[in-house]
């Protein structure tokens, strides 16, 4: 896929750190639902980037509503822009079904 022009985000499985980690065999991303995709960044992304900015910056500042909104804005923005780079890469591959394009390729899932 890598050949055909895919980017290295999208042929990863998602999350990426949690299957790196504990060498699992997971489907790409290409072939998760874009929705998925989109809900699983929003909940990551955010606690991610929550959690990190708490630790650096928020808990020597006074709490605000806004860290939170930064949070889920961080979140939405980057749960939009995968879900958005796997849609493009999937219509522009014509990518179809995980079990299709293992037995296009004759191997075994």
């Amino acid at each position: 896929m890598r050949q055909k022009g895919a980017s290295r985000t999208v042929v990863k499985p998602y999350p990426f750190l949690w299957y790196k980690l504990f060498n699992s065999n997971a489907k790409p991303c290409l072939f998760e639902s874009p929705l998925k995709l989109f809900v699983w960044q929003l909940v990551l992304g955010t606690v991610t980037w929550g959690g990190g900015m708490w630790l650096m910056v928020w808990r020597l500042q006074e709490p605000n509503i806004n860290n939170l909104y930064i949070s889920l804005l961080f979140g939405f923005t980057t749960g939009l822009w995968l879900s958005l780079e796997v849609l493009y890469y999937s219509k522009k591959l014509k990518i179809t079904s995980w079990p299709e394009w293992l037995s296009e390729h004759h191997l075994a899932e």
